[in-house]
């Protein structure tokens, strides 16, 4: 499929049945933040997907697992099965993240009524090098490749609530150190 030529899917194929889909990009974020949320089992979050994608569910519940994914994937199948670790998160980033789409396709995102899960994805891929959300992402690639300078490590630690994804586990388990070493 070729975005510049062709329209965008609203419709998968799954086996012999094309169904039709909810692809707005809220709907489809909210089946990401259900990949995103560690207390559902893989179960749990193919199922969501597949309640909140089709709108009829498919008699092939694996291959609309499959079609469902690649969908949400802009049409691209994955070539890399192992699992990378992003650098953003649409649940911890989602206002940095509003506010850059918005700013990337100049459409307030609160007051359309539809807007395609790809054409959002698209913008998200082309937001500025100049807004928060960008530079949120240029330290968390820093940091995780160690190239952090002085002053941008001192920065990190000063906002680590913010650019730190998995902050509260960090939280938590100093929290736990404290504790287990008789500290308040």
């Amino acid at each position: 499929m070729n975005p510049l030529i062709d329209k965008l899917p609203t419709k998968i194929k799954v086996g012999n049945e094309v169904i039709d889909i909810n692809a707005d990009f809220r709907n489809c974020l909210q089946i990401i933040l259900a990949y995103e949320d560690n207390d559902l089992t893989i179960q749990e979050k193919h199922l969501i997907m597949v309640q909140r994608l089709y709108k009829v569910i498919p008699g092939d519940i694996e291959q609309a697992i499959l079609q469902g994914i690649k969908f949400l994937n802009c049409g691209e199948t994955s070539q890399n099965t192992s699992e990378k670790r992003r650098v953003y998160s649409f649940s911890k980033d989602a206002k940095y993240i509003y506010s850059a789409v918005s700013q990337a396709s100049n459409v307030d995102l609160e007051t359309v009524c539809f807007f395609h899960w790809w054409k959002f994805f698209y913008y998200f891929l082309d937001i500025s090098n100049d807004c928060t959300f960008s530079n949120i992402v240029s330290l968390r690639q820093k940091k995780k490749k160690g190239k952090l300078t002085e002053e941008e490590k001192k920065a990190y630690i000063e906002s680590i609530e913010i650019l730190d994804i998995n902050y509260e586990e960090v939280k938590e388990e100093s929290d736990f150190m404290k504790a287990f070493n008789g500290g308040e």
